[in-house]
């Protein structure tokens, strides 16, 4: 009993500790340090390109997931897969139970899908889908977001997996708001969140990050689990990060646009 006391107080202590270290930062040393554990500012803002490879795991379903990004706002997120067998109340996806190739792209102007589900070949569209595309630059959102027009407020820390982690508001230039946790002993983000409108309704969808490891000077997630008003809903696992690779615009560019 004594002992479990002393632990207690101990794990108390160690708390406050945190706290009144979390208290004494200001937020653009946390976002230095955030920067400096990804690489260092020199370091990220020389990266050009990147393509990422892995798989995800989404509820039992796997999808083999590439996406390229270059600089400084293109993107290609292609994902093969094979849809599960149909059931009452589900929509029926050409082809059966035979595996698709689904493709997203912004070319810097334009946001343009293929999807078997949406028709034949490659289709431009608009609206709040497009917008969720487009994602964020190509950098952090936090490298020279000052100059970017974005405000970041510290809000203090909370408790993310057992571990203490700077709680970070983001409110960017247009007006969307997005919560960084960065881990506040090493910098790192734990996890991300932001609120999305499908359909007219809110859903809060969240991403945790783990399993860093260096690659060309920079650090990188390897995992990430994305959940949905607190429900898990995928898995992520990358197998390879490559970075300041030859990535030619016409990756970019909708088939048959010019």
């Amino acid at each position: 009993m004594l002992r479990s006391f002393r632990v207690g107080l101990a794990v108390a202590c160690a708390a406050g500790l945190s706290v009144g270290v979390a208290a004494a930062q200001t937020v653009d040393e946390v976002v230095a340090k955030n920067l400096q554990a990804r690489g260092g500012v020199e370091k990220l803002k020389a990266m050009t390109t990147t393509k990422m490879t892995g798989d995800v795991d989404q509820r039992g379903i796997k999808i083999h997931i590439v996406t390229w990004a270059k600089r400084p706002n293109l993107i290609r997120k292609e994902m093969d897969g094979t849809p599960p067998p149909p059931t009452p109340g589900r929509v029926s996806i050409p082809g059966g139970a035979q595996p698709i190739k689904i493709i997203t792209a912004f070319d810097g102007n334009s946001v343009w899908v293929v999807n078997p589900m949406m028709g034949n070949g490659p289709q431009e569209i608009t609206g709040p889908q497009a917008d969720m595309a487009k994602g964020d630059d190509f950098d952090s959102v936090l490298l020279d977001y000052k100059a970017k027009g974005h405000v970041v407020e510290l809000l203090g820390t909370e408790t993310i997996g057992g571990k203490p982690a700077y709680h970070l508001k983001v409110t960017k230039k247009n007006g969307l708001i997005q919560h960084y946790y960065l881990d506040t002993t090493t910098g790192l983000e734990m996890r991300m969140g932001t609120t999305v409108d499908q359909g007219g309704e809110k859903i809060e969808v969240t991403t945790d990050l783990s399993n860093y490891q260096t690659v060309d000077g920079l650090t990188v997630p390897f995992s990430m689990r994305q959940s949905m008003n607190g429900t898990p809903v995928a898995e992520v696992t990358i197998s390879k990060w490559e970075v300041n690779i030859p990535i030619d615009d016409e990756v970019f560019r909708m088939p048959g646009k010019k």
